[in-house]
């Protein structure tokens, strides 16, 4: 038995497959169930947490396990890759937007730390909390990696697409999913989830293909399907 036959192996490919899908569907399920807020404001954003703690929570719990399990998911996806083209690049974002990810799932801390500062403070001095929370350096460093994870992601199917893995449209996608995601206007949280599905559905695709690899383990010297 070879070693991509492992059952080990196997059962971590699967694993990671299964995450990389279930935490594209729970990121778009926060996105969806966040409350709406009517502006882009701070002030506006804690009114819309401390409105509905019902759905504030769900929303954190969605995209904090979204975050999660698409961090975890996306250490596989360089098993994907057979050779050395496109090997490089593919480990570098994994690694990067894996942590990223994971960083980001911890954030999701700050949405009950604001949902309670809007409920028991008056809003100008829950705003002038949380800005001097998030002022702080080592916080920004610890859990907003921002633009960085979809920098990250970027590279990795940059480097997927050389590998002959997935498809070019992959790289557009991902762009045109973190521009919705940033863009649409949050007053109806659907728009925003609507918008980051080209995002989601490429990462969701990588997780089918490491699913699919785990199912059909392959010799080694036979090179992979091009998707």
């Amino acid at each position: 038995m070879t070693n991509e036959t492992s059952p080990a192996k196997r059962v971590m490919m699967i694993t990671a497959g299964a995450a990389l899908i279930a935490g594209a569907g729970c990121f778009f399920a926060g996105l969806a169930t966040s409350p709406p807020a009517v502006d882009d404001s701070k002030a506006s954003y804690l009114r819309s947490l401390a409105a509905d703690p019902f759905a504030t929570q769900l929303s954190a719990l969605l995209l904090h396990y979204g975050n999660l399990l698409m961090g975890a998911g996306l250490l596989a996806v360089p098993l994907l890759v057979r050779g050395r083209r496109g090997a490089v690049v593919t480990v570098v974002g994994a690694l990067l937007g894996a942590l990223g990810l994971l960083q980001i799932s911890g954030s999701l801390l700050s949405d009950w730390f604001h949902m309670e500062l809007g409920r028991n403070l008056p809003i100008e001095q829950a705003v002038l909390v949380s800005d001097k929370v998030l002022a702080h350096p080592a916080e920004q460093l610890a859990f907003n990696p921002g633009p960085l994870v979809s920098l990250a992601l970027l590279v990795t199917f940059v480097g997927l697409a050389r590998a002959g893995v997935v498809g070019w449209w992959s790289v557009p996608a991902i762009v045109a999913g973190y521009a919705g995601m940033l863009l649409l206007p949050y007053d109806t949280p659907i728009l925003p989830a609507a918008g980051a599905l080209p995002m989601l559905g490429t990462l969701a695709f990588a997780g089918w293909r490491v699913l699919g690899r785990a199912r059909v383990p392959q010799e080694a010297g036979v090179p992979a399907l091009v998707a």
